[in-house]
Order: structure tokens, then sequence, then C-alpha cells
């Protein structure tokens, strides 16, 4: 399993350290607690040791929850990078070190999941339709429970592309803000301000499309 072990060991470079350290060098004792303490100060060594006694024990645990072999070598090169950089945040009354590692293996591999279900549902919703001519717009919806949906189809015509997208993703097909910005890769404030601003001007076409 080719992972981040060869880059380690033959002396590469590592990524930063939380506490902005420097590596170090010192000879390591094969114990967790000691072996993790000396990661805390930069010794690569004792990470390349950490990495021997634990990479295929904390794999196991990251492929249990991801259920796919490439995504989980990719969650534990992410779990020791994760770990050369917080090992100096650990104290051996936080618990046991084994249990420190399998914590953050365990993290990493759940916000892992999470997020590609994220994404997952995310494209079926895009996929489900073409957006707005095919869309049913949903009868509890905000801007359009007092409005004919055609009415509202022909005001969000009129609104600029980037305001345009993002009612039709909130109110045609139920993504949330957050999800939305998720979506478009857009910062959530611009999302709530296009949003907004969207809103206000369908309102005004509407009103004056009833002639008052």
């Amino acid at each position: 399993m080719e992972l981040i072990h060869g880059d380690f060991a033959s002396g590469g470079e590592f990524a930063p350290r939380e506490d902005g350290s420097a590596t170090t060098l010192m000879t390591p004792e094969k114990n967790p607690e000691t072996l993790l303490a000396a990661v805390g100060t930069g010794c690569r060594e004792s990470f390349s040791l950490l990495y021997d006694d634990f990479s295929a024990a904390l794999f196991g645990i990251v492929l249990g929850i991801v259920k796919n072999r490439a995504e989980a070598e990719e969650v534990l090169q992410e779990v020791f990078l994760s770990i050369w950089r917080k090992a100096g945040k650990y104290d051996k009354g936080m618990g046991k070190a084994t249990t420190w590692l399998i914590t953050i293996a365990r993290n990493k591999a759940i916000d892992h999941l999470r997020s590609r279900q994220r994404r997952e549902q995310l494209h079926e919703n895009a996929g489900k339709e073409n957006f707005i001519e095919n869309a049913e717009p949903r009868p509890d919806s905000p801007l359009i429970a007092s409005e004919q949906a055609e009415e509202v189809r022909e005001a969000l015509k009129a609104l600029p592309d980037d305001m345009r997208r993002v009612l039709e993703l909130a109110y045609f097909h139920s993504l949330t803000q957050t999800e939305i910005s998720e979506f478009l890769h857009q910062p959530l404030g611009t999302i709530k301000s296009r949003i907004r601003r969207g809103m206000e001007r369908v309102r005004l076409l509407l009103k004056d499309n009833a002639g008052g």
C-alpha cells in the first residue's frame, strides 16, 4: 500500500506543524505514548515507527467506514498528516495514545463519508430535472406560494444568471443555502445575498406585471 510512509521515511518534506516547530533528531522508543510525544517534537524516525505500528490498524478502521479502498488510502494519508501536525498537542491526560489515534482516524473517515454523501445528493438533485424548464415548483415555497408558477418563471428569466440560478436551486429544487453554496462552490454569504436581492427583484417584477 503506497501511501505517505515513503516520503516521511526518506526524509522528504513534511507538512507544516500546527505549532510551527521544526523537526528534531532523537532515538525513539517503541511505546505509543512515547512515540507520539517524540513526534510532537518533530522526530521523523518516531513518526515512521508510529506509521509502521499503526497504519494497518487505522486503515482497517477507515476502510470499514468509507467502504472504498482507494478513498480509504486517501483518508489514511490525511489521518497521518493530521497526526504529524497535531502530535504536539497530545497529552497523556487525554487518554491512551492509541485511543487518540483511533479518534482522529474515525473522525477523518466520517468527515470524508459525509462529504461524499452530500456531493452525491447534490449531483442527484441536479440531475433529476433540467432545472427551471422542467421543474415543478414547491407549493409551500415562500416565494411561489402567493404567485402563479408561470409568472414566477417569467420573472426569473429577467434576472441575471447568478441570481436566477440560486433562486431556481432554492425554490424549485429545495436546496438549503448551505447546499447551494457547496454545489456552486461559492461563499455562503454570496449565496444569501443573491437570494435576498433576487427575491426583491422578483417581487418588484411581479408587482409591475400585476399593474400596481
